[in-house]
């Protein structure tokens, strides 16, 4: 039922008469013109029957009375009929009035969310349900407390304007986002707030709703320490993984090189060998501080010549010997801000990876451009390769330390992803269409940065 139907009395007819006085509108009528023929026909016959002028007029007046007193008796019987019908649906209409404010009223009470009725003005709660009450501690001691005072004072001028907004816009509701409220004991509660202006009998007010938040964000902080945790554990049982082999190796030839019949060419070869191991080891762990810390370093710089000169340094890398490398830099420069050393870590490391996958006589594609998406521009690099793909059980842990679809040590997309994100930007990883795999690089673009403050990479 709408808020306007409650104010209409559900009992009368059209119009808003009610059908019982119609009858006796009814009644009344014909009751009158029953006494008119009455009172026509009671003069007729005493008019015949009297001899003089005085007995006729005696007549007359006689008649007169006795119809004016019926029908007065009769007006007066349809008057107290009908107040008696007006009372007794008046009182149904009441009971129907007090059920419909009873339900509405017990839908409001039980409701969860914290419901408040604000004054427009000076931001007075007026009405609160059960579970403002409860959780705010809105008591009758707290009467004339005003919303704002329950707000962190951060917020009080974005709840002011967010209430005066509700007036202006009302019907629609108005979202505040997540406050901090003050709750019963002084406990602060995080909440979902939202605004809505009403009409009342009396005038405006704001109707704000409020749904409590504090478990869920427990929640989510516990699920982020355990997700953290988990993380952790996977971190740490891939570097004693990793540290474990070589420090296997070492362990090996140093027990090889305790003999004493080894020829010198035999002990330089497994020096050397625990020399290459002690160098792995030293490798993760330059790997494993790089992905702790990406990047402090920022200035402007031309990515165009970051990515042709980590081409020319992969070109010379043995693992991608027999692949054919393609590079192509739509336009330039590309303006970005950040550590011309680090991205160009970043770029060396996915092509070389696309050239590890692709394989002897594979392809890889390079592309630089800039991209204008809804309204923003970034820098993008696309590394294409038409190697097998990645797996998808991989896929969606690809940047996880110690995940790898080519046998490496898995840490060099972690570190790439920790630099690119320490820049602002985004790097992800799909499968192509045709074959292979295409990981995609974006930074933001600078336009204001101009040639001159522009910085090669060193």
């Amino acid at each position: 039922m709408r808020a306007a139907d409650v104010h209409k009395p559900t009992v009368a007819g059209p119009g808003g008469e009610l059908p019982h006085a119609r009858r006796g509108h009814l009644r009344l009528f014909v009751f009158f013109a029953g006494l008119a023929v009455l009172g026509a026909g009671l003069g007729v016959l005493g008019l015949h029957a009297a001899e003089s002028e005085r007995a006729r007029d005696a007549v007359l007046v006689a008649v007169v009375c006795v119809v004016a007193a019926l029908g007065f008796a009769g007006v007066l019987f349809h008057r107290l009929k009908i107040i008696r019908w007006r009372w007794r649906e008046t009182e149904e209409y009441l009971a129907r009035i007090r059920a419909e404010s009873a339900k509405y009223r017990t839908v409001l009470e039980g409701a969860a969310d914290m419901l408040l009725l604000v004054e427009p003005g000076d931001a007075r709660i007026q009405e609160r349900n059960a579970a403002a009450r409860e959780l705010l501690g809105l008591d009758s001691s707290t009467a004339t407390v005003a919303f704002t005072a329950l707000v962190a004072e951060g917020d009080v001028e974005r709840v002011r304007a967010a209430l005066q907004r509700a007036l202006e816009v009302r019907g629609e509701p108005v979202s505040l986002g997540e406050l901090a409220v003050r709750g019963r004991e002084d406990r602060w509660l995080s909440v979902d707030a939202r605004v809505a202006g009403i009409e009342l009998g009396e005038g405006h007010a704001v109707l704000v709703a409020l749904r409590d938040l504090t478990v869920q964000k427990q929640m989510e902080r516990k699920l982020e320490i355990h997700e953290r945790l988990s993380s952790l554990g996977l971190l740490t049982a891939g570097v004693a993984h990793e540290i474990n082999n070589p420090l296997e190796g070492i362990g090996n030839y140093l027990k090889l090189l305790e003999r004493p019949e080894l020829e010198p060419e035999q002990r330089s070869r497994y020096l050397a060998n625990v020399q290459h191991g002690f160098g792995r080891i030293r490798e993760i762990a330059r790997d494993l501080l790089r992905f702790a810390r990406p990047s402090e370093k920022s200035e402007p710089i031309d990515f165009a010549l970051a990515v042709e000169r980590a081409f020319e340094l992969v070109k010379l890398a043995d693992r991608v010997r027999g692949v054919t490398l393609e590079l192509k830099i739509a336009e330039r420069p590309l303006w970005v801000v950040g550590d011309a050393g680090r991205l160009e870590q970043v770029i060396v490391n996915l092509v070389i990876n696309a050239g590890v996958a692709s394989g002897p006589n594979g392809h890889v594609w390079i592309t630089a451009r800039r991209v204008a998406e809804t309204g923003v521009e970034t820098v993008e690099l696309q590394v294409e390769d038409d190697g097998p793909g990645i797996p998808p059980e991989d896929l969606r842990r690809i940047f996880d330390p110690f995940v790898s679809s080519t046998g490496g040590t898995g840490l060099g997309l972690a570190v790439s992803y920790g630099i690119v994100s320490a820049h602002g930007g985004e790097l992800s990883a799909a499968n192509r269409a045709e074959r292979g795999a295409c990981f995609t690089l974006r930074l933001p673009w600078s336009p204001e940065r101009t040639p001159e403050r522009a910085r090669s990479p060193r």
